[in-house]
């Protein structure tokens, strides 16, 4: 019968901690980048505002029934200069005159870059604002228009070029 000689399985005992030393170290690095990344909230008071979740509910039926729509566009001249012109129309097709239009543009993504706009009237129904954007891109447009106590807010995506 042949025999088996033990010092060369040794390092079989070390192979196993090697491999749990590199689990626990992926496993530790995973937890810190858990810990110091974004949480993903999107407000500081979620239980709060998801207890006056039937306010909201009663506020978007409320803004459906206008039946009012809006649309958003940029115009950005060749010396770098823009225009963020936003056209509002009521249930039956005509445009919207004598609101109080709001905008906020910000970035999608990272934080900074953000916007705060007062939109005048043009024309009946078309509003616009001088904006000069300090990136190219995508940007987020979020609109509130309000005439007496009737408010409707709207959004659009665009992209700066």
């Amino acid at each position: 019968m042949r025999r088996v000689r033990f010092d060369r399985c040794r390092w079989v005992p070390w192979a196993i901690v090697g491999a749990f030393l590199v689990i626990f170290a992926v496993n530790g690095a995973f937890a810190y980048f858990a810990i110091h990344s974004d949480t993903g909230l999107v407000t500081l008071h979620p239980y709060a505002e998801g207890n006056g979740y039937n306010r909201v509910l009663k506020e978007a039926a409320a803004e459906a029934a206008l039946g009012w729509s809006g649309t958003i566009d940029y115009r950005r001249a060749a010396d770098g200069s823009g225009t963020l012109v936003a056209a509002l129309s009521d249930a039956q097709g005509r445009p919207l005159s004598g609101a109080a239009l709001r905008a906020r543009v910000l970035r999608p993504l990272g934080p900074g870059d953000e916007v705060e706009l007062t939109l005048t009237e043009t024309t009946p129904g078309r509003y616009a604002a001088p904006l000069a954007v300090t990136r190219l891109g995508q940007w987020e447009v979020r609109a509130l228009a309000q005439r007496g106590d009737a408010v409707f807010q709207f959004d659009s995506r665009l992209i700066a070029r």
